[in-house]
């Protein structure tokens, strides 16, 4: 099993067609039946011009093979990426194995969702990712390693319950990941994003 984490960068203003074109469109299409939808959400800190998209899918193969249904599908190609193209500036796609599955956040929703992007030292970004799992950080729900797109990551996903309960805790403070890490660690990249309207995770 494989979860492939997508993020667009949009165009200035593009966020609310983006979204609604997502919603009214790809997501239905889609359904379960070309790779299963785990999250769907924007970003309001960090690349606030982004959306990020996570799917779970049995292989890379079937993966392959899905898409490949997907792109011949007509109202895939004439209804959305018609619409979504102009829209958008690119997209980074990464592929990754769990260290912590994915769970459910604790609390109900909605929650101010965080994404962390460690770039592992070299050699370093297995080792990080199972350290990172382990410190049981609140609201943490998943930890994976990159293997395609960007590689040598560690990918942290964590649930907030409101924006005070993420700051309670400082990423750089002295019981902070980066500096408990610090060795393995060579940069990181967070967003703070809203789950979207379709995601199932709110």
């Amino acid at each position: 099993m494989i979860d492939e984490l997508r993020i667009y960068t949009l165009r200035p203003g593009a966020m609310p067609r983006y979204l609604d074109l997502a919603a009214r469109i790809a997501v239905p299409i889609r359904g379960d039946r070309h790779g299963r939808l785990l999250g769907f959400w924007s970003n309001e800190v960090g690349a606030a011009n982004s959306v990020v998209n996570l799917w779970r899918h049995d292989s890379l193969e079937s993966r392959q093979a899905v898409r490949r249904t997907l792109e011949a599908l007509p109202a895939w190609r004439e209804q959305y990426l018609a619409g979504v193209r102009p829209l958008m500036l690119r997209q980074v796609v990464r592929f990754m194995e769990a260290v912590l599955p994915l769970a459910a956040p604790a609390t109900p929703g909605p929650h101010l969702y965080e994404q962390r992007l460690f770039r592992a030292r070299a050699g370093e970004a297995g080792r990080l990712a199972e350290a990172l799992a382990r410190d049981e950080e609140p609201g943490q729900i998943a930890v994976w390693t990159s293997f395609a797109g960007p590689i040598n990551e560690a990918v942290q996903l964590l649930a907030h319950p409101d924006p005070a309960a993420r700051f309670a805790r400082s990423l750089c403070g002295e019981d902070g990941a980066m500096v408990r890490h610090a060795a393995m660690i060579e940069e990181v990249e967070t967003s703070l994003m809203l789950a979207a309207v379709h995601s199932p995770l709110r």
